[in-house]
């Protein structure tokens, strides 16, 4: 759903050490409990995601099939590929050599069978809604063969019930980028009920592959980033309904006093309301009004926190260790 960095949060004076992150390092080989192989893969849809996903893919030597409904579809998706190698290749970050290369290795059509027929990771970037998804699912289990891992770009959706249309659900999993794909460090790697632990590690390392940063989450509406920013972004939206301060003034506020790059109302308009609305109704009626009422107190972990006296960075220990 939201893809915007929201990096500077908070300040990182007193992070612990825990939050440096080690240099990703390019695997070929990714190891699960069998080695596999990844060489091929296929992007399903080619709209924003789709297109960045393909591209990053490409950039990092996989070859790429990218599928959507028409040739219309198709053909705007590779003109925005052909965008994004061009604005790399006028930034410096390019050679025209490399460009050229990166262009031949991504392929497209509208046929389904023809995009996953050799496919070592099928990657679902279809528009967020689960009777979709699932007809996707159900079509890419009888296309593909079966070695082939099925991941979602979802932002919000249920990966087990996505992985229940299949006969493979051991080899579904979320792979959850962010938008822009090429400029975002972060994939969430979601495991459904059902995923295994090779299919995890499998997601992870090809992750790792593309120098992206995973992290690792359970199957829950939202995952981490979503649930935590359509929270925040919602809470603004009810200041302003509520005509507490201006539009402006709340941006101004959160910009200035938690330091991000961007006021909440703000990003809400640039993620698109429809999204804001369409991924917070989801979490909400996922999560139920028991999930609700419970948010409106401070949670039992933190209460049990302040009561061991393990009160952050000022006692040395809060959920870290300073």
């Amino acid at each position: 759903m939201f893809g915007t960095s929201q990096a500077g949060l908070v300040s990182m004076e007193h992070m612990p050490k825990s939050f440096i992150l080690e240099k990703s390092v390019t695997a070929v080989i990714l190891r699960g409990l069998k080695e596999m192989e990844i060489k091929k893969v296929a992007v399903i849809g080619a709209g924003a995601m789709g297109t960045g996903i393909a591209y990053v893919c490409a950039t990092k030597g996989y070859n790429v099939f990218l599928r959507d409904l028409n040739e219309d579809l198709v053909k705007r998706g590779m003109g925005k590929i052909r965008e994004m190698i061009a604005t790399g290749v006028n930034r410096g970050k390019l050679t025209p050599k490399e460009a050229e290369e990166i262009m031949k290795r991504i392929k497209s059509t509208t046929d389904a069978a023809e995009a996953v027929r050799e496919a070592d990771l099928v990657i679902e970037a279809v528009f967020e809604d689960m009777d979709l998804k699932k007809k996707v699912f159900k079509e890419l289990d009888e296309l593909c063969p079966s070695h082939t891992i099925l991941a979602s770009n979802t932002s919000v959706l249920s990966i087990t019930e996505m992985g229940s249309t299949t006969k493979r659900p051991d080899k579904v999993v979320g792979m959850h980028f962010f938008n822009p794909a090429y400029a975002m460090k972060l994939v969430e790697v979601i495991s459904g009920k059902q995923t295994s632990e090779d299919t995890r590690k499998i997601a992870n390392d090809f992750t790792i592959s593309l120098e992206k940063e995973p992290v690792q989450v359970k199957d829950t509406p939202g995952f981490i980033v979503n649930r935590i920013l359509g929270a925040a972004l919602g809470e603004a939206i009810y200041l302003l309904e509520e005509g507490v301060a201006s539009a402006k003034d709340i941006d101004k506020a959160v910009v200035l006093g938690l330091n991000w790059p961007m006021g909440p109302i703000a990003l809400a308009d640039f993620v698109g309301l429809d999204v804001v609305y369409h991924s917070g109704k989801s979490v909400a009626d996922a999560l139920g009004d028991d999930y609700l009422r419970k948010r409106s107190q401070p949670s039992k972990l933190l209460e049990e926190k302040v009561k061991a006296g393990h009160l952050g960075v000022k006692t040395r220990k809060g959920f870290y260790e300073y």
